[in-house]
């Protein structure tokens, strides 16, 4: 996966796989009174598809810790791990 752009001041992240584009970028509010999103993009030209998603900033934060897990469970950063509660 090539890191394209990363900037956490304003945090964005951009980055590919194969000829697929992934964007992640907070979005002002759409109009007063509502609250800021964050914008999920798949651009995948090969397949002709644009999937978009508006997330909440919990929605966010849950998908985050979702995909955290995913990896660490698919390959663990540390060798060190902790346990598990039961």
């Amino acid at each position: 996966m090539a890191l394209v752009h990363h900037d956490p001041q304003d945090g964005i992240l951009v980055t590919r796989i194969g000829q697929a584009e992934i964007t992640v970028r907070p979005e002002p509010p759409a109009s007063a009174g509502k609250a800021p999103v964050i914008l999920l993009r798949l651009d995948a030209p090969m397949l002709d598809t644009l999937a978009a998603a508006y997330l909440d900033p919990d929605e966010a934060r849950r998908l985050a810790q979702s995909l955290l897990r995913a990896a660490e469970a698919a390959r663990p950063s540390s060798p060190w791990r902790t346990p598990r509660p039961r």
